[in-house]
């Protein structure tokens, strides 16, 4: 633990400084945790949904859906080893009982998790990039390439969280003003340098995001240049050729989707994490906290995502909540059901089945492989 600073040098270091966070009365305190603990709760069951939901589909087993379920992992362990902590300051009004080294751990699961979803949403971005505009090369991708990527998606995030905070590198020339603002272990607090502050954020952020951003783009010029050829060749190419490209498509607009919202739920954090060292430490608690939280938030919407604009995690979704995976009820009886279920309808409503488009399940199933 570093030490603690003269008092008066404390009184000159944090004049101009943000006061200490507010004090939460008990009332107030148990809504707090109580809103709080539903963020954690629907985080990991949301994402142990979409685990279960890839490994009992077998339509939703692809090369995209790798990365997607070693994304929701690393949401799970947001939900399991970091937003915990979070809500245990919350509730004992900023103080902590839980010694400093576990503070560091805390704070280092913290940066890495953060880290490692953005990476898996940068590998997401190549995948679904070489799919659209690099088709040959991306089914020359095999089981070694992909795990690579998948333990560099693990490893690379600690050498930004682990090896510089567990060493306090973020303290190198603020050792002071950290001392003073947390001056005993009953606070637990991250403070990062100008230097660390900028090098990590560009890393773990601000470089990834753009390079999301070149290959989304770089995706939808393609995804349209191709589109314009499609219309005048579908009479002449193979059902399947035409089929595959609109699928990879509706994919590539599924993972931007949740490039966008990962984007969105962070970039407040980074954008004070860069600019609160260089206007010296001023930004209040309040900004902070609702940062931080938008954040975590992101881990529990992605599987809402999933459902909304993936048809294939959403009847899979439906399949697990009831029960039909536990009853043995196999993917292909299920969409002969629906089917049976829509050409009733349609020929209650007096229209002739014969002359409306009702879906193969097994069409069904190859054109919703990878949307």
């Amino acid at each position: 633990m570093l030490n603690t600073t003269a008092e008066v040098n404390c009184t000159a270091l944090l004049e101009g400084k943000p006061g200490p966070p507010p004090f939460y009365s008990i009332e107030v305190r148990a809504v707090l945790g109580l809103v709080l603990t539903l963020f954690p709760v629907l985080t990991f069951f949301g994402n142990a949904l979409v685990i279960v939901a890839v490994f009992t589909h077998k339509r939703l087993r692809t090369i995209t859906n790798v990365f997607v379920v070693s994304l929701a992992l690393a949401d799970c362990m947001v939900a399991l080893s970091v937003m915990p902590f979070g809500v245990y300051q919350q509730l004992s009004n900023k103080s902590w009982a839980l010694g400093h080294t576990l503070c560091l751990v805390s704070t280092s699961l913290d940066v890495m998790f953060t880290t490692t979803s953005i990476i898996h949403l940068s590998c997401l971005a190549i995948d679904r990039y070489l799919a659209i505009c690099r088709p040959f090369l991306h089914e020359r991708l095999n089981n070694s390439v992909i795990a690579g990527m998948i333990v560099c998606c693990w490893f690379t995030p600690i050498l930004i969280s682990f090896v510089p905070i567990m060493n306090e590198w973020n303290l190198f020339g603020i050792e002071d003003l950290y001392g003073c603002f947390f001056p005993d272990d009953t606070t637990c607090g991250f403070l990062v340098n100008t230097t660390f502050a900028v090098v990590c954020s560009t890393i773990a952020f601000y470089l990834p995001t753009v390079f999301m951003i070149v290959c989304n783009v770089r995706i939808f010029l393609a995804a349209e240049k191709q589109a314009k050829h499609i219309r005048s060749l579908e009479l002449h190419l193979h059902k399947h050729q035409t089929g595959k490209f609109k699928r990879e498509t509706k994919a590539a607009k599924t993972i931007s989707i949740i490039m966008g919202c990962f984007c969105v739920c962070w970039f407040p954090f980074f954008i004070l994490n860069i600019i609160d060292p260089i206007l010296g430490y001023t930004t209040p608690y309040i900004p902070w906290t609702v940062a931080l939280w938008l954040g975590y938030l992101n881990s529990m919407l992605n599987p809402f995502l999933y459902y909304n604009f993936n048809r294939g995690f959403r009847m899979a979704f439906r399949r697990l909540l009831t029960f039909k995976v536990c009853r043995g009820v196999s993917e292909f009886e299920d969409e002969y059901v629906s089917v049976a279920n829509l050409s009733t309808e349609v020929t209650h409503n007096g229209h002739s089945p014969a002359n409306t488009e009702v879906s193969n399940p097994m069409s069904t199933e190859l054109s919703d492989l990878s949307t």
